[in-house]
């Protein structure tokens, strides 16, 4: 292992900031930003992998967060109110009873954390769903923290890897 110095610093905190962002928002894609990131060879893989693992956390947390404390504004009860007077289709019948289940999954003490964990790891999933629906539940934001920061570092640290291997 060499050092770690200036390169790796700014690695480091340039992929927390873009966790953050493709955290949020999807389209910014965190696997690609790592192979970039590889190709260019500025910097290893770990601080990569671990400022985008640091920075999707974080991304999760306002999305947890968001939904947790969104609950009871009124926007929220009045949406909900809306939902309930459209029509609805088989299509969308079969999406709300999956997320109904999913919801109920993530909400139980058992299965919560495999889910997100899961989700982190994995993908499926997406942590993107699990996220909003664990800000729903009773889940320990703590809890939720450590398991997605867990799973996303060792995913894309795994990732990283494999792109870093390919660097000739």
């Amino acid at each position: 292992m060499g050092s770690f110095g200036w390169p790796e610093l700014a690695a480091l905190m340039t992929s927390l900031g873009f966790g953050v962002l493709s955290a949020i928002f999807p389209l910014a894609n965190a696997e690609g930003y790592i192979i970039a990131s590889q190709v260019s060879a500025v910097a290893g893989a770990i601080p990569v992998a671990v400022g985008i693992g640091i920075g999707q956390t974080i991304g999760k947390l306002m999305l947890f967060l968001g939904v947790r404390g969104g609950k009871s504004t009124r926007f929220f009860s009045e949406h909900k109110e809306k939902v309930r007077a459209r029509p609805v289709g088989p299509t969308r019948m079969r999406f709300r009873r999956a997320l109904r289940t999913l919801l109920e999954l993530v909400g139980t003490k058992r299965w919560g954390l495999p889910i997100v964990l899961l989700a982190a790891v994995v993908g499926i999933p997406p942590l993107y769903a699990v996220a909003l629906l664990a800000g729903a539940t009773k889940m320990k934001l703590a809890l939720f923290a450590l398991v997605v920061l867990a799973g996303r570092v060792t995913r894309f640290v795994l990732f990283a890897a494999g792109a870093h291997s390919f660097h000739l």
